[in-house]
């Protein structure tokens, strides 16, 4: 299990703090919850891939498959680290 602090930036440029515990991980894949106040954002910014930026310097690409008003449950890739 990885957990944490970070970042979720949404697809309007908002940039939302979240805790985050991500486990069932395969190879570059994770997947978890964002712990988070979501119920002031339109649910429609949440469709696209987005990043994570982790506290640990770990950048994921996430994909949003349930949420609520508290958390949002995602599925995401590790980004390769620029050369």
């Amino acid at each position: 299990m990885h957990t944490g602090q970070g970042i979720l930036v949404l697809r309007n440029g908002r940039r939302l703090p979240i805790a985050y515990q991500l486990g069932g991980n395969s190879e570059d894949t994770r997947a978890g919850y964002l712990l988070c106040d979501t119920s002031d954002i339109d649910p429609a910014v949440l469709c696209e891939r987005m990043p994570l930026l982790c506290d640990d310097g770990t950048e994921l690409i996430v994909t949003v498959m349930h949420l609520s008003d508290r958390y949002l449950a995602v599925m995401g890739r590790v980004q390769a680290a620029a050369a």
